[in-house]
């Protein structure tokens, strides 16, 4: 019995991780992420606080 058990986990996990796995894959699909986004202007950006 708990070998069924056992074996009945490990497919219920297997199942979810594809059916997850293919959801994400489906929606990063429809977003066409921008990877060429330039870095904003030193100016407007985070800077540290000089200690003088």
């Amino acid at each position: 019995m708990s070998h069924f058990v056992s074996m009945l986990l490990l497919a219920i996990a297997l199942i979810l991780t594809l059916c997850f796995g293919v959801a994400a894959w489906r929606l990063s699909a429809d977003k066409e992420a921008d990877i060429t986004a330039t870095i904003p202007h030193p100016e407007y950006g985070w800077r540290s606080r000089s200690n003088n």
